[in-house]
This record gives structure tokens, C-alpha cells and sequence, in this order.
């Protein structure tokens, strides 16, 4: 029995398994530790371009598109304006 156990003790130290070892940590690499995945980096990274890209850069391009004068602007505020009022109003019942 007693050899039976030496030799299980002698076969798991060889793999790193009885002390709650990996051989990931022979290696330098802690158990808990991360390793840094390059394409989920990369992929995080995208993201959040693709993000700043819709907040900052594509409304500026759309405002600058092409050229509206101001009285254009103004018209094309009171008509959203009388959109929303009647709207507004059905939402009511009025």
C-alpha cells in the first residue's frame, strides 16, 4: 500500500498535480494570471474606435456635407417644431 501511494505521489509531482500546481506555473505563468489575447485586443480595440467614430467624427461630416443657409435651417426648425406640437397633442387626445 504504502509503495502504491509513493508511486501516485512520484507519477502527479511529475505533471504538477498534488500541490495544486499547473504546469503553466513551472513555466513562469501564474495560475490566476491572464494572458493577453492579441485578437480580443485588437477586436476591444475596433470597438471602441468604431464608437468615438460615431460620436465625434460622423456628425461632423454629415453637417458638412453639404451647405444649408440659415433661413433653410430656421424652416426646418419650426416644421420639426409643429411635428412635435401635434404630436403631442393626438398623444393628448385634444
Amino acid at each position: 500500500m504504502a509503495r502504491e501511494q509513493f508511486d501516485d505521489r512520484r507519477r502527479s509531482e511529475g505533471r504538477g498535480e498534488g500541490r495544486g500546481e499547473y504546469r503553466s506555473d513551472y513555466r513562469g505563468e501564474g495560475r490566476g494570471e491572464r494572458t493577453a489575447d492579441p485578437r480580443r485586443d485588437f477586436e476591444r480595440q475596433v470597438r471602441k474606435l468604431k464608437k468615438d467614430f460615431q460620436k465625434n467624427v460622423l456628425p461632423a461630416v454629415k453637417r458638412h456635407s453639404f451647405y444649408v443657409s440659415k433661413s433653410e435651417m430656421r424652416r426646418i426648425k419650426e416644421r420639426k417644431a409643429a411635428r412635435r406640437r401635434r404630436r403631442q397633442m393626438r398623444k393628448l387626445g385634444r
